[in-house]
């Protein structure tokens, strides 16, 4: 899914706030979790956003809070992320 014209960096992410596509606020990106495809390159799985984001940012991978699917964002723009319902 190709969401901005360029590429960008991850850390222009962090601090961006999150809606839902009512324009709902969810919160803020403070961290993503990625993996390593079998090619080597690095995919974004999931944003931890809001509350329960910061949680398990500072709990580690244990904690219980889920983060949003990196395939329910529809859109980036350069003050706000909006992303589908799971």
């Amino acid at each position: 899914m190709e969401l901005r014209p360029r590429p960008f960096a991850f850390s222009e992410l962090v601090g961006t706030p999150v809606e839902d596509p009512s324009g709902r606020a969810l919160g803020r990106v403070w961290e993503a979790r990625a993996g390593r495809q079998p090619d080597g390159t690095i995919v974004i799985e999931e944003l931890l956003v809001g509350r329960g984001g910061l949680l398990r940012r500072l709990r580690g991978p244990g904690s219980e809070a889920t983060g949003i699917p990196w395939e329910n964002v529809t859109q980036i723009e350069a003050r706000r992320i909006v992303v589908r319902s799971p």
